[in-house]
């Protein structure tokens, strides 16, 4: 059997190897998305894969992995800064690459040089595609006014005073830090009420959580004068989430204002043009509460003092209206007093007078109605001994003759007793049956064969029923 001809794996590489350096020898611009990304601090190095998504979908259509050092790290370092992006995985960037076979490592691409215009310009699309969008879709609650967006959440006015407050954050963030030392140390010493709602802020499950934690704060029920939601300074990946169109709108028409403090400054955000107040940093936005309490409690010091300075001229006019009115009063009563003095003199004679009249007059009636008080309670005892003497005599007559009445009828009734009696009902020829030592008064429950007793006026004869035949009941009748 002949050997079959064969070569080593490093040999076929090392062609592969040749063959793509030889075709590849120039260095190329593709447009890839970032993904797996690792950095080593030590070696300066970063490793990932360059992926291509077709468009709607997650599943990569292209993936080749992705090395870079030296100049390649340095670029990446330039570019974050340029950009105030982070290089990492979910970004799409315009890179310039090289072809490189490795028989150990396989295929890679060596990243060179980042187009920094091309992402910083793919973000402004996106976020200008958003923002149509969102007007387009949402006319009820969000409507672009020359270059201002105005929102349903942005048209809320806030309560005179702030001080129930709803966070949205991390409580172990410098920005929640910061902002609750702001918030507390306040020179004025204005006391909140602040709820904390812990959610994610960056990430790809962030957008999620801040929409549920909204929908959490509205169904609290709780009254809260506003929302914050706070967040530390980052790079433009980290703030992505505020970019997305689902967050933009429950904002938007979110029916609680909202303060943001999402620590950007170079940058506004899509939820930075929903929102009720942005503000740069989280520090800003609890200077901004601070600031609008402070505004509400110099409007009621103005408002006080005015209060008390109108008060003062209200006082002081009316004190001089009322010295006015006094001079005038007592003049006039002096005045009133002097020209109706003689016709009180008059009246006080006239009544003096008449006085005397009335009172010898009354005099005069009370007399004779003692004489009359004394008189006409003998007439009337009098009167009334001679009605009860007539009555005595009245009660007497009438008493005999119903009692006379009475007695005739008693005896009429005992004759009619002595009529219905048993036993003069039996001397008149007349018996009672009975059964069982019960009398029958008629003769329903009378059958043949029943043995009765009839009772005469001497005798009591027992017999038994042989027949009973029904009569018409006439035979009887007077």
């Amino acid at each position: 059997m002949s050997e079959i001809k064969h070569i080593k794996l490093s040999e076929l590489t090392k062609h592969v190897s040749d063959v793509i350096t030889k075709s590849f020898s120039d260095s190329y611009w593709i447009v890839a998305e970032i993904s797996g990304h690792k950095f080593y601090p030590n070696q300066d190095r970063h490793y990932f894969e360059f992926i291509e998504k077709e468009e709607g979908k997650d599943e990569p259509i292209a993936k080749v992995k992705g090395i870079s050092w030296r100049s390649g790290s340095q670029n990446i370092t330039l570019f974050e800064q340029v950009t105030s992006q982070k290089f990492t995985a979910g970004l799409q960037i315009l890179a310039k690459v090289k072809v490189e076979f490795h028989a150990a490592f396989g295929l890679q691409l060596i990243l060179q040089d980042i187009d920094q215009s091309f992402t910083l310009g793919n973000l402004e699309k996106q976020k200008r595609e958003t923002l149509l969008r969102l007007v387009s879709e949402n006319p009820l609650f969000i409507q672009k006014v020359g270059e201002e967006f105005i929102t349903l959440n942005k048209k809320l006015k806030f309560n005179l005073a702030i001080q129930s407050l709803a966070i949205i954050g991390s409580p172990n963030s410098e920005g929640y830090n910061d902002f609750i030392h702001t918030i507390n140390s306040n020179i004025f010493n204005y006391k909140f009420s602040i709820d904390i709602y812990q959610s994610t802020v960056q990430g790809g499950e962030a957008e999620k959580e801040l929409i549920k934690t909204l929908i959490a704060i509205y169904q609290s029920g709780k009254k809260y004068d506003c929302v914050v939601i706070i967040r530390g300074g980052g790079s433009k990946t980290d703030l992505v989430v505020f970019d997305s169109y689902n967050l933009a709108r429950a904002i938007a028409k979110f029916p609680i204002p909202i303060i943001t403090g999402i620590g950007h400054h170079k940058d506004v955000s899509i939820v930075d043009l929903m929102t009720n107040t942005p503000t740069k940093t989280p520090t800003k936005a609890a200077e901004f509460i601070i600031s609008h309490n402070r505004a509400t409690e110099d409007l009621i010091l103005i408002l006080q003092k005015t209060i008390i300075i109108k008060s003062q001229q209200l006082l002081s006019n009316s004190q001089q209206k009322v010295n006015a009115t006094n001079i005038i009063i007592i003049n006039k009563s002096r005045i009133f007093l002097s020209q109706y003095k003689e016709s009180v003199n008059k009246f006080n004679q006239i009544i003096i007078n008449k006085t005397k009249t009335i009172l010898y007059n009354r005099k005069t009636n009370l007399v004779s109605l003692l004489n009359q008080l004394l008189s006409r309670p003998k007439i009337i005892t009098a009167n009334k001994n001679t009605d009860l003497t007539n009555l005595i005599g009245n009660l007497k007559v009438f008493s005999n003759k119903y009692l006379v009445n009475q007695k005739g009828y008693l005896g009429h009734y005992q004759s009619i007793i002595k009529l219905m009696s048993p036993k003069n009902i039996l001397k008149k020829g007349f018996a009672i049956i009975s059964s069982k030592g019960k009398i029958l008064a008629n003769a329903e429950s009378i059958n043949s064969g029943s043995d009765l007793t009839i009772t005469m006026e001497s005798y009591d004869i027992n017999t038994k029923v042989i027949s009973k035949i029904k009569n018409n009941g006439t035979e009887s009748n007077l």
